[in-house]
Formats: structure tokens, C-alpha cells, sequence
């Protein structure tokens, strides 16, 4: 299945992308979605009632278990990354984004400073950025505060490219937090 596809998938399981109606267009209209998912899954997938309160649910129940979920987190965690690097993207949307993936069970995000004390109040960077601030002054806070912030995202940038953290699209369930995603840190 390509990247794109799983994304689109997992958003709306995760109650990330827009209306049921649009997903259930997107289903119908995907030329190549069948060749992906495989007749029995595209099949089921297409006959499902998307006005069911369950439908969510039901996606996942489906497609869950052909999503490579690896590849598709290292591509996430990469993107957001490079473009916290580049300053593309706010801080606060980057650090957010990443700190989200972290309760997902890739912890090893928090071992920096930032995205670690994301919700901590007194100890988040994140409090002392306004939401009306433009993207240049809440990097001006930050850097201020945090200076080796862009080398920390540059060091797990390498670590991700050479494989020293590897994301095995495994789940676990771990006591307090519930399903988790395995990682292997070499």
C-alpha cells in the first residue's frame, strides 16, 4: 500500500481528516485503492455503511492490519523533523505533532527537552509561545531557550536515516498508556 493511501486511511480512523462523506468519496473514487488493499479488504471496505456511527471503527477493523505502520511513522516523524529543521513550520505545530507521536510509544521523541516537556506546565517552552506570534518570533523564543533545539532534531534525523532507532510498526499494550508502538534503539 502506498504511504499516501495509509495516511489518508489512518486519519480517518484517527478522526483526523474532514467529513465521512468526503472519505467515503475518496473510497469510491480511488482508482488504485482495490489494487492496494486487495479485492477481499477493497470489497468489504466499499460495502460498509459509512452513515454507521461505527464506521470508523469498522475502517480499522479492515485495514489495520495491512498498514505498515513503520514506514508510515518514520515518514511522518522524518517530515516533521526536516521541516522544524528548515524552520518551515511553526514550533509549537512541529513540537505538538512530535509529542503526539511520542504517546503513540516512541518515546525516545521526548528525550528531547522540548517535545519531553510538551504538556509539563512550568517546564514547556510551549507556554511561553503565543498563539497569535508569528512563525519567526516563536522560533526567536525558542532557540533563546532551547539553542541546541535544531541539533537535537539533526541527531535523530541520523539516527532515524541509519537506522540506530528502528520503528517496527509492532503494537503493545502497556499498563497506563494503553497501545503502544514498538521501537528498537541500537
Amino acid at each position: 500500500m502506498k504511504i499516501e493511501t495509509a495516511k489518508i486511511l489512518i486519519a480517518f480512523i484517527e478522526n483526523r481528516s474532514s467529513l465521512i462523506s468526503d472519505f467515503e468519496q475518496w473510497v469510491y473514487s480511488n482508482s488504485s485503492l482495490e489494487e492496494e488493499l486487495g479485492s477481499e479488504i477493497y470489497t468489504d471496505l466499499i460495502s460498509l455503511n459509512f452513515k454507521d456511527n461505527s464506521i470508523r471503527v469498522r475502517v480499522k477493523e479492515l485495514v489495520d492490519p495491512i498498514i505498515d505502520y513503520a514506514d508510515i511513522h518514520k515518514d511522518e516523524i522524518l517530515t516533521i523533523v526536516e521541516e522544524l529543521i528548515f524552520q518551515i513550520i511553526k514550533p509549537s505545530k512541529g513540537i505538538s505533532q512530535l509529542y503526539t507521536l511520542a504517546e503513540k510509544g516512541y518515546i525516545f521523541l521526548g528525550a528531547i527537552d522540548v517535545i519531553g516537556n510538551f504538556g509539563e506546565q512550568g517546564k514547556s517552552i510551549v507556554h511561553s509561545i503565543d498563539n497569535e506570534m508569528d512563525k519567526e518570533s516563536e522560533w526567536d523564543i525558542l532557540l533563546k531557550i532551547e539553542p541546541n533545539f535544531i541539533n537535537d532534531l539533526t541527531q535523530l534525523k541520523e539516527k532515524l536515516e541509519t537506522n540506530r532507532i528502528v520503528l517496527t510498526g509492532e503494537k503493545e499494550v502497556v499498563k497506563y498508556y494503553g497501545e503502544q508502538f514498538k521501537y528498537e534503539e541500537n
